[in-house]
């Protein structure tokens, strides 16, 4: 039960739906469970009536018992082009960049992370997950629909943010990316740009080349016990958290 293609995002439980609600976005049809019921009329008033169903029912609608009792289909907002979701003037900024993640639930995390720190924005690759399906929702508590993104249609549009090769603006960004590698400079010695880009690459191959070569800089994260590397949600919320 996906309706992406149709122009509506799906929204499970109360908490992810109080928050869709708050952000503004409009609903179409909206599922409950009985001891639900009373809350989503008082959430919702005369805009929009419940459909009361059993768990079972809910449940196969769902395709999954652990949809929390709650569902509701909610136009999918408008997707921002990279200029939109870039944001104005010249104070410490951070945005997170994902070019390659292909994982929903780790994008789903990343962007909880993302919120958590106080990014920006986070800028996708042109293909991966879609930010605003169920699982990253889901996983995102929201996020994806709170946070700006947008996506890159290749590696030169980085390059564009950062000014590398072309008449460096004001406003342009650092681009620094999180690798592993002797010639990475050590997170804990590293002083931060006041507007940066920080860029992980995919879950198992990291960054290959094209983005990697767009990149300013390079910095690892140091690690124990023959710990090579980690979860790349993991990765951003320390690397977020160390230069918030």
């Amino acid at each position: 039960m996906d309706y992406l293609e149709n122009g509506l995002i799906t929204l499970e439980g109360a908490f992810l739906v109080e928050r869709a609600l708050a952000y503004g976005l409009v609903f179409k049809s909206f599922f409950c469970v009985p001891a639900r019921e009373e809350w989503a009329y008082g959430l919702l008033g005369q805009t929009l009536a419940p459909t009361v169903l059993s768990e079972a029912a809910i449940s196969k609608m769902a395709g999954y018992s652990f949809h929390r009792g709650v569902i509701a289909l909610a136009r999918r907002p408008p997707i921002r082009d990279l200029a939109e979701a870039l944001p104005g003037g010249n104070g410490r900024t951070t945005l997170l960049v994902l070019p390659e993640i292909g994982d929903p639930e780790n994008l789903g995390a990343a962007f909880r992370n993302a919120a958590a720190f106080g990014c920006s924005a986070i800028l996708l690759g042109p293909s991966g997950p879609d930010p605003l399906c169920r699982r990253v929702l889901r996983v995102s508590m929201g996020a994806s629909l709170s946070l700006p993104w947008a996506r890159l249609r290749c590696p030169e549009d980085l390059r564009r943010i950062s000014g590398k090769g072309l008449a460096a603006a004001a406003n342009c960004f650092a681009v620094a990316a999180c690798v592993l590698g002797p010639d990475a400079m050590d997170l804990r010695s590293w002083t931060r740009p006041e507007r940066l880009a920080l860029v992980l690459g995919n879950e198992a191959f990291g960054l290959s080349s094209p983005w990697l070569d767009v990149c300013d800089e390079r910095v690892t994260l140091p690690m124990l016990g023959g710990t090579d590397s980690l979860n790349v949600a993991t990765t951003a919320a320390v690397f977020l958290y160390a230069l918030s």
